[in-house]
């Protein structure tokens, strides 16, 4: 797992137009190379046909973004703003922020050389705190709350 296999590089290359400068072991997909949304549904999909890996428990919305459409943004800043005040004001409870494992090159040829994709292997890869302790901070209601 030190290197990564040619038919590996051979995908990047072909599929993303990757050059053999940027193939290092800690490139990650989104962030280094911009490969999200709508691209990284298509590479993936192209990732698993080429290899003989069982999907596992990959889910696709743990590490890559989705594309929003236009119509949906103010929906979407909407729920956002009252699920912080409800959660965060009101309660005192934090709100959780959608986090995403970033995907490394090493994570998808670990991947490959299992066999099967198995996210607390893969994720082991990353090097990351994913699910980040929750805040101490209490909301005004609960404060009102216990001093009653």
């Amino acid at each position: 797992m030190h290197i990564l296999s040619e038919k590996f590089k051979n995908l990047l290359i072909t599929e993303e137009k990757i050059s053999v400068n940027e193939m290092k072991l800690s490139t990650r997909i989104v962030e280094d190379l911009g490969i999200d949304g709508i691209e990284a549904h298509y590479f993936m999909v192209s990732y698993f046909d080429t290899f003989p890996i069982d999907e596992g428990d990959f889910d696709f919305h743990m590490y890559f973004n989705d594309e929003t459409p236009v119509l949906l943004i103010i929906p979407a800043i909407l729920f956002v703003f009252f699920r912080f005040l409800i959660w965060q004001l009101l309660l005192g409870k934090p709100v959780r922020k959608p986090t995403t494992v970033p995907v490394t090159l090493a994570m998808l040829q670990q991947a490959i050389d299992d066999g099967v994709w198995n996210c607390e292997r893969i994720e082991s890869l990353a090097g990351t705190q994913v699910y980040p302790p929750p805040s101490k901070k209490s909301g005004w209601f609960s404060r009102i709350r216990n001093k009653i």
